[in-house]
């Protein structure tokens, strides 16, 4: 068709102006196009020329730059909310696998091998505990407080940068929590890592995890910027 450049260049042009998880951007393109299109049909069907009819159907949407920061904070919440998700689930996960790891090849703290640990470690270590818990408290709530704005038709932009403030919050406790137990096991019983590789493996496994989670909530706050 003779027009037929004139949605794709506009779906092209909005699609070069948006920032966040592939497939979710892929999803609201379509959408757009599909919108474009049946506008285009409609004034088609009314007998307004092919070319025309796409104009008018673009015109109709509003100039990317008008248009462009909703769907950037619309997909900036997707992204923050699918960061949360993953915190959620993942780190209970981690935190219950390295626990289970440590009881398995090291036993309780009071109890490892080459005598026990010093009198201030078990208090550090359930601080780290507890800070672990405290972030799925955290994101739970963010969650649900990012669900109830936005039932209320609250705005998008505000919501997209409270949810990836509290995913970048909670993923950065949670690794350098992580690193710092790591780092100081080591120093008060470096000879830990011979007895339980198998400890010092989930451990590692665990870091990678939660600094791609970290690397996730800064794409989060770069895409609600």
């Amino acid at each position: 068709m003779a027009g037929a450049s004139l949605i794709d260049d506009y779906v092209a042009d909005l699609d070069s102006r948006l920032a966040g998880h592939r497939r979710t951007k892929l999803d609201l393109l379509t959408e757009v196009r599909d919108s474009l299109e049946d506008a285009a049909e409609c004034y088609r069907a009314g007998g307004v020329s092919d070319e025309d009819a796409q104009r008018k159907a673009v015109a109709d949407f509003g100039r990317v730059g008008e248009i462009v920061q909703d769907y950037q904070s619309e997909l900036a919440v997707a992204y923050g909310s699918r960061t949360l998700r993953a915190i959620l689930f993942v780190l209970p996960a981690l935190h219950l696998a390295w626990e289970g790891s440590r009881m398995i090849f090291l036993g309780p703290w009071e109890a490892v091998p080459g005598g026990p640990m010093p009198s201030w470690f078990l208090p550090f270590a359930q601080i780290n505990d507890s800070m672990a818990w405290a972030v799925v408290i955290a994101t739970t709530l963010a969650l649900l407080f990012g669900r109830f704005m936005s039932r209320r038709a609250a705005d998008s932009r505000l919501i997209a940068r409270c949810v990836a403030t509290v995913a970048l919050v909670t993923a950065t406790v949670a690794l350098l929590g992580n690193l710092s137990i790591g780092v100081v096991t080591v120093i008060v019983k470096p000879m830990l890592f011979a007895v339980a590789p198998m400890c010092w493996a989930m451990s590692l496994f665990a870091l990678l995890v939660l600094s791609r989670l970290t690397v996730m909530a800064r794409k989060a706050v770069r895409f609600a910027a």
